[in-house]
């Protein structure tokens, strides 16, 4: 090799060098780890994005799935309600919902079921207990609902669950989750603080 093509061997190799920066020591970017978004439903006043694959039954034939958030095989994991127009009638057949009672996630004023996976609403076996486990104030969006959390027993001992419950009282919205348990919280809790409202 002659001494001209060594000098521009190196002089090639010392300016690779000096456009190489190392990162030791220097703080590395945080990678954006974004969710894919579902579906979008709206509420009342409320807009709130699904979970990938969950789907929202605004009405329902029978009125018995008006308001479920579904995923997979289960028919009602939680439901979205806009009561406005239910509180608006003072003869109207409701309870309104409160952590003060012990039933308080359940509006109807007859005997309440027991919602979960494998027992949606009409299906359900009748409700013998619910104990408040935990209650006080939970978001929902910007706003604060009041909150409670339900250990439901039931006729049908297999269908026992935790139930949770958000009630917006100026909004007139109610949420509530059967079934509960640790990964629908996560989503839950989630999606309630995403939500935004008109």
């Amino acid at each position: 090799m002659s001494f001209r093509h060594s000098v521009l061997v190196l002089v090639a190799l010392l300016s690779t060098a000096a456009c190489t920066t190392s990162t030791a020591g220097q703080a590395q970017p945080v990678p954006t780890v974004t969710t894919a978004a579902g579906p979008r439903a709206v509420v009342g006043t409320m807009r709130v994005t699904l979970p990938v694959g969950a789907t929202f039954t605004e009405h329902s034939q029978d009125g018995l799935l008006d308001g479920c958030v579904a995923e997979g095989t289960t028919v009602c994991e939680a439901r979205l309600l806009d009561l406005r127009e239910a509180t608006s009638d003072p003869n109207a057949p409701i309870n309104l919902p409160s952590a003060k009672r012990p039933f308080g996630w359940y509006t109807g004023t007859d005997v309440p079921t027991c919602i979960t996976a494998a027992s949606p609403p009409g299906q359900a076996a009748v409700a013998t207990g619910s104990t408040l486990l935990d209650s006080g104030f939970a978001p929902i969006g910007t706003k604060k609902a009041e909150y409670g959390r339900w250990q439901v027993t039931c006729e049908d001992a297999t269908q026992n669950n935790q139930v949770r419950m958000w009630w917006l009282p100026t909004s007139k919205i109610l949420v509530v989750q059967y079934g509960s348990f640790p990964g629908w919280d996560a989503k839950m809790d989630a999606l309630l603080a995403g939500a935004t409202f008109a």
